[in-house]
């Protein structure tokens, strides 16, 4: 499997796809959010491929913030994204149905820390669903609370991972 920046249109419409397989309709972001985020943080937008027959089985995508506190704004990811924040916000690690339970969202979640401590930042912040509380747990994650959004009528889970 290659992990990489998303590069194409085609990539982009790939991990909508994924995108909209994984979550509701609801709880989705939008084709045009895709594209808005290739092209405002694209260095954080990732693809995972399949090798052999180049097909894109998983995506994640993440912006930078100032504070580790999230809103339903910074999750949307309408205008917040700041070159010079401290803290990495994940918006999305979906896989392929076909291809989840197999650790392609663990190998995307390190390759974003990864990233996320090159870059220097402080930390990495999410909301997630009751039901992925211990895969970021085990990815070294801490629960913090449950978030006041109620994006999608889905009650979400604040988590970080903090190293400075």
């Amino acid at each position: 499997m290659l992990i990489r920046p998303v590069e194409s249109d085609e990539d982009i419409r790939k991990a909508y796809e994924i995108e909209t397989a994984v979550f509701s309709q609801e709880a989705a972001a939008s084709l045009e959010a895709f594209q808005m985020r290739k092209h405002v943080f694209g260095s954080y937008f990732l693809v995972a491929e399949n090798e052999q027959d180049h097909q894109i089985i998983g995506v994640t995508n993440s912006v930078k913030i100032h504070n580790k506190e999230l809103t339903d704004e910074s999750i949307k990811q309408e205008t917040e994204h700041a070159e010079d924040g401290q803290y990495l916000c994940v918006l999305t690690i979906a896989v392929h149905p076909s291809f989840q339970r197999r650790g392609i969202a663990t190998e995307l979640l390190q390759r974003i820390i990864e990233i996320a401590r090159k870059d220097d930042l402080i930390g990495i912040v999410l909301m997630c669903e009751e039901h992925l509380i211990s895969f970021y747990e085990k990815n070294g994650f801490l629960y913090v609370a449950p978030s006041v959004s109620k994006h999608a009528g889905i009650q979400w889970h604040e988590m970080n991972l903090i190293w400075k």
